[in-house]
């Protein structure tokens, strides 16, 4: 079977359902954008509107309680004020030069309107490329998992009458704004075994199920099986999709791929060349997450990693057609939304659908 695809977002491509920007677990034709790390974005609102974008992972809480004084630290780049809610220290000590729950206003307003116009999925990822995130064991996990579902997920009313922090809620909107989840986007290995990270992701699952909805664990792993950052986490407990980074690491990557099947035609052989989707898959079936959805994690632009990394439009387009039968099969993962936007395909803006 091959699947259609049309040149957009990225310097790679889009997937589409008949009805484009409905975001379905099952379907093969996501896809997602991290938003948050791009120089001199554009309003998260003016990404909401393109209809072939189905979730976004906003990117990054990048500061742990330990890091920050107490509460977690958020970056989401030009979106944030230099302003930040007032917390009262942690392990005893408060260190106000540490405090990192950001306001961010703008992105206040966007989530809001995001939400009344689109079925969009809104994702609020863990981690980044910053070495400063850790956790230090289990307790430590389980009480970032609280602090989040209680600061970023439905709005609790004992929370609120304390005048504790929601740094997503809007004030025109009286019912508050909740992620529709959480990303973990580790990429140094933790210090404590990943105790941490095992408490925060099996108590993040037990939040879920007790609210009413639907809430997703994700993950965003590099290429190489097993991450060691990650390996811990992903085997504590069920996650619902794994975007893999399929652009930091040469010999997993795509462009390993498509250097070394220059000539796939959709339904054709082709060799993994180092590729590591299999690989994830047959590691993932050992978990929890052995149904998780699983997607290409690619890059925006020559901008977003190394310029080796970046594919062409129909070299991704390839890569897509060779596992789109894959069981697990779930799309395509994109970082990021500014340099994404900026890329040039074919001649055209990488947004405009042809």
């Amino acid at each position: 079977m091959a699947m259609t695809v049309r040149p957009t977002w990225t310097g790679s491509l889009a997937l589409h359902d008949v009805v484009l920007g409905v975001f379905s677990a099952g379907s093969k034709n996501n896809v997602v954008l991290y938003y948050g790390q791009g120089p001199n974005q554009k309003r998260l609102s003016q990404y909401c509107a393109d209809p072939s974008i189905d979730v976004f992972i906003l990117s990054f809480v990048h500061l742990f309680p330990q890091q920050a004084n107490g509460y977690p630290g958020i970056d989401f780049g030009n979106q944030c004020w230099a302003e930040t809610y007032a917390e009262s220290g942690y392990g005893g000590q408060n260190k106000p030069t540490n405090n990192c729950l950001l306001k961010c206003p703008n992105l206040q307003r966007d989530l809001y309107t995001c939400r009344q116009t689109s079925t969009k999925k809104i994702l609020l990822s863990l981690g980044g490329g910053t070495t400063a995130h850790q956790l230090s064991g289990a307790v430590d996990g389980e009480n970032l998992a609280k602090q989040l579902w209680y600061m970023f997920g439905p709005r609790q009313s004992s929370w609120v009458r304390q005048g504790l922090p929601r740094p997503f809620d809007y004030a025109g909107s009286s019912a508050g704004f909740s992620v529709d989840g959480f990303d973990l986007d580790i990429e140094h290995p933790p210090t404590d075994g990943s105790a941490g990270y095992k408490a925060l992701t099996t108590k993040l699952r037990s939040l879920y199920a007790a609210a009413p909805g639907t809430f997703y664990l994700t993950a965003s792993p590099q290429c190489v099986v097993p991450d060691a950052s990650m390996a811990g986490a992903l085997q504590a407990t069920t996650f619902d999709m794994i975007f893999v980074q399929f652009y930091n690491m040469a010999r997993c990557s795509a462009r390993r791929w498509a250097d070394a099947n220059p000539n796939y035609v959709p339904g054709g052989d082709f060799g993994a060349a180092g590729f590591t989707y299999d690989a994830w898959t047959t590691f993932l079936a050992g978990t929890y997450s052995r149904n998780a959805r699983m997607y290409l994690g690619l890059p925006g632009s020559a901008k977003t990693a190394s310029p080796w990394f970046e594919l062409t439009v129909q070299q991704a387009a390839n890569l897509a057609n060779a596992y789109y039968c894959r069981s697990n099969f779930g799309g395509v993962a994109i970082w990021e939304a500014t340099y994404a936007s900026e890329n040039v395909a074919s001649g055209q803006e990488t947004s405009t659908r042809t």
